[in-house]
């Protein structure tokens, strides 16, 4: 376990099991990538609102993409085995680091001792257990300790990440019968703030902390890294579905005509009062979202203390939704909101659909896990 708590995975799932059986260590935490010698990196796949994203770079210790595709799901929301199994053939090797929807991952604050890592571990279970109220036998979990000490009573503040072995097993499922071989499942926001360490893997700048806040369809999370190590992470109930809402009441039109006209003003230029709409309307429903960005550096800042991030970067299906940027310089003054040109860069290679590069910033990041060996699977 390294100096924050985050846990490093061992691998435990391989393809001859039919039906995966997910043990703590599973869920593995460490956004750290401690690149080996093993000769084919892992395909990142990311359960997003409407299909599988799935990105593979080109060698371990490399940030550039050698392959990306976008499986859609089918009418009823499942995961398309055949055609997945299709796509498969583009890449290298079967293994695989999974970010499940979000909704099925849980995050709480806890203080809990610290303990050796298998003891953690457990203790953090059944936290959770008792958090979430499920049967402590149905749940895997995972401790990240955000702070540097103990309390008085011998507590150090960590975050629970925490999920359902039945829900987290019925999601890997597909996937085995397409072929993929898991090494790790993680949050979607893991993903997401790995993809902006790229520049954090020098000694000199393992201090340096940024914000990453990664914007989905039907929510957000904020996450705050450290080098190459999460310190904070928060959900938001924000996401590009609130802001369509909004331009729908404002235009008095249908969700599905605000998505189309939002979306539409990611990708090319509207109107000059469409626009003005769209802008209004994202403003008005990232408000919440810019005040829960504010108080998660505060936080590190003052709390934790462990120092003011110097920029804001922003991924994810609602990203690039105008007006989004300009709430939250608003509410993080002083820190600014900027692309990362060289992630940027990378993202565009995968760009594909129609989408956006922010998109694919969670897929990337989980291709950018240690792999292992894996060179007698080479397609």
């Amino acid at each position: 376990m390294n100096e924050t708590g985050q846990a490093i995975f061992s691998p435990l799932l391989s393809a001859a099991i039919s039906r995966p059986v997910i043990r703590p260590e599973v869920l593995s935490m460490s956004i750290r990538s401690f690149f080996s010698q093993r000769r084919i990196p892992p395909i990142g796949v990311e359960f997003s609102e409407s299909g599988l994203r799935l990105v593979q770079v080109a060698a371990l210790g490399s940030d550039a993409i050698r392959h990306a595709a976008f499986v859609p799901f089918g009418p009823e929301g499942d995961v398309d085995v055949p055609e997945l199994r299709k796509v498969l053939r583009g890449f290298r090797g079967r293994h695989a680091a999974i970010a499940p929807p979000r909704g099925d991952l849980t995050i709480r604050p806890a203080r809990l001792p610290r303990l050796e890592s298998q003891e953690l571990r457990e203790a953090a279970r059944w936290e959770a257990a008792g958090l979430l109220e499920l049967d402590a036998a149905d749940v895997v979990a995972e401790p990240l300790v955000v702070s540097n000490g103990v309390d008085a009573d011998g507590l150090a503040e960590m975050l629970i990440v925490a999920g359902s072995v039945t829900t987290i097993e019925s999601r890997l499922e597909p996937l085995l019968q397409a072929g993929l071989r898991p090494i790790g499942v993680e949050p979607a926001f893991f993903g997401a703030g790995r993809a902006f360490t790229l520049r954090s893997r020098r000694s000199d700048e393992q201090d340096r902390i940024k914000v990453v806040i990664d914007v989905a369809d039907s929510e957000s999370w904020i996450v705050v890294i450290r080098g190459d190590s999460v310190v904070f992470a928060k959900r938001s109930d924000v996401g590009g579905s609130s802001f369509d809402a909004e331009l729908g009441a404002a235009l008095g039109i249908e969700a599905s005509m605000a998505r189309r006209t939002r979306c539409e003003s990611q990708r090319r230029g509207l109107e000059p009062e469409i626009l003005a709409e769209v802008r209004t309307a994202v403003r008005r429903a990232a408000g919440p979202l810019g005040d829960e960005a504010g108080m998660a550096v505060r936080y590190v800042t003052v709390a934790a203390r462990l120092g003011r991030p110097e920029c804001l970067h922003l991924c994810g299906e609602a990203a690039g939704s105008p007006g989004l940027v300009e709430t939250l310089s608003a509410a993080v003054p002083g820190i600014p909101v900027e692309q990362d040109e060289l992630v940027n860069s990378r993202l565009a290679e995968a760009c594909q659909h129609g989408s956006t590069p922010l998109v694919w910033a969670t897929a990337y990041g989980l291709s950018l896990r240690p792999g292992i060996d894996d060179a007698r699977e080479a397609a």
